[in-house]
């Protein structure tokens, strides 16, 4: 009897499921949106109700497209995650209140109360791996504390994404440990708790899910998920991973030095090693790879810029939008950088990983156009990537590169312009919704369809077409990268955060 597998990516706006045969053919997917509450300023929230009725909706869509009896041959399921959202249950694990999603940031006083009990901002990111910010669990658990003691005291446990979702599916909270380090409650490196934190947290560990290996199997589905679903109890949940790490697992970053950009709004480099790199200051965790961790920064306003061109500074007749397909077609014959025509997003890096707030175009001439500006934001950002990936302890093999997902890979231009200034070749997966395709190479190798987490890939491996860099451009843009950097040392100490 053939067997399927389901890899479900619940994310920030919208859960994702595709379904694969145990061959690696792609029978189906399905998405369900949600909506982003926020009740006051800095507030941001979501019901995780929502959550679990997107999961339900995509996966008996999905289901059902493989026909009457397919739910009886999902072998195994595992998720890609949104980490760092909060969500406090009672004792029947339904919801208290509506979770607080990673974005929220009102937990500034809570902050500050950690500086003064429990020691400098560096501490939380040893312990996790992750930098201390305005939000996530431990930040919003305390606030919960501080501010709400009632719902405090009834919260049976503090859960988030990974573990409403399991014990959802299975009876069983359990979190991966890269979704524990994002939660900020849990040492990474020790694979436990923290009592440090549990402490500032005021709860005891109890309180929070039990921690599981990336990869590792869950439980069986219990009958009311079974039955939700449309699937059998004979399928499993497989722990999944932060959707970073799944994402790099879709696109077959599996081996120490693999490094993978995922680019959209946010474009994110994601870098795996045999060891950790927390000299870097970039944020760490156990990666869905075992024996491998990962390395994971941000550019938080990489696609954005391009976006803010089109919508309000490009504009054509009517106020239209500057196209895709003009950007395209114009681009690559521009020379923008070359002309001394520079941008830097609205929040880069300078030297040092410091960072600016304010974007720039710096060269402008009465001979540039709109599509010369365009390059300069396209280039700019690639400028911001290759400085990034200086700071990571793996560097990508010159002959495999970089993995290249997201919103550039539809732009010929933009992908060829990483090549370019990275002077790697670029590797860009036909499939957009990496994530689910990792979740489903752990859903798997957790329930023994595949023996390994390379033979799933291999099993599901994506195509992929690869754009090699010019070694012309390359080397003028080695040389105009000099420049770049020495711009943005200026820029930073103008408008530095």
């Amino acid at each position: 009897m053939a067997k399927y597998l389901l890899g479900i990516d619940v994310g920030t706006t919208g859960t994702k499921s595709l379904l694969f045969s145990s061959e690696g053919k792609l029978i189906a997917n399905a998405y369900q949106g949600y909506d982003l509450i926020t009740p006051n300023v800095g507030w941001s929230e979501q019901k995780a109700s929502d959550w679990w009725d997107a999961v339900v909706k995509t996966v008996n869509e999905v289901v059902a497209s493989a026909g009457p009896d397919a739910g009886k041959s999902v072998a195994g399921i595992s998720l890609s995650l949104q980490g760092g959202t909060l969500v406090p249950v009672g004792q029947d694990f339904e919801p208290l209140a509506n979770a607080r999603v990673w974005n929220d940031h009102r937990c500034d006083v809570q902050r500050e109360e950690y500086l003064n009990e429990v020691g400098d901002s560096k501490s939380m990111y040893l312990k996790t791996g992750w930098s201390l910010g305005h939000s996530l669990l431990a930040l919003e658990i305390r606030w919960i504390k501080d501010n709400d003691p009632e719902l405090f005291n009834k919260t049976r446990m503090f859960m988030s994404v990974p573990d409403y979702v399991s014990y959802k599916m299975t009876g069983i909270a359990a979190i991966d440990l890269s979704d524990t380090g994002i939660n900020q409650t849990g040492n990474v490196r020790e694979e436990k708790y923290d009592e440090e934190l549990l402490k500032f947290m005021g709860i005891t560990e109890e309180k929070l899910p039990k921690i599981i290996h990336t990869g590792d199997v869950i439980g069986h589905l219990t009958d009311e998920a079974a039955k939700e679903l449309n699937l059998s109890t004979d399928c499993v949940l497989v722990a999944g991973a932060h959707d970073q790490y799944a994402v790099a697992l879709g696109a077959g970053a599996t081996h120490s030095g693999d490094i993978l950009i995922g680019s959209g709004t946010c474009w994110v480099v994601t870098a795996l090693a045999d060891e950790a790199n927390f000299e870097s200051g970039i944020a760490q965790s156990q990666s869905a790879v075992p024996g491998l961790w990962g390395s994971c920064w941000s550019l938080s306003s990489g696609g954005v810029c391009l976006d803010w061109f089109r919508k309000y500074v490009a504009l054509g007749g009517s106020d239209e939008k500057l196209s895709y397909d003009a950007i395209n077609e114009e681009v690559p014959n521009r020379k923008a950088a070359e002309e001394g025509l520079f941008f830097f997003p609205f929040s880069g890096y300078t030297e040092n990983r410091k960072a600016f707030s304010k974007g720039s175009f710096i060269g402008l001439d009465l001979s540039h156009d709109r599509f010369d500006m365009t390059r300069a934001i396209m280039e700019g950002v690639a400028f911001q990537i290759k400085w990034m990936m200086e700071y990571f302890k793996a560097q990508p093999s010159p002959t495999e590169g970089l993995k290249l997902a997201g919103g550039a890979t539809k732009s010929k231009a933009w992908s060829q312009i990483v090549a370019d200034i990275t002077g790697y070749p670029v590797r860009i997966p036909e499939i957009a919704d990496l994530a689910c395709v990792g979740a489903a190479v752990l859903a798997g190798t957790g329930s023994c369809v595949f023996s390994s987490l390379t033979e799933g890939y291999r099993t599901l491996a994506v195509n992929e077409n690869v754009l090699m860099p010019d070694p012309e451009k390359s080397a003028k843009y080695a040389e105009i990268f000099k420049d770049y950097k020495q711009k943005a040392v200026t820029l930073g100490n103008l408008y530095g955060m």
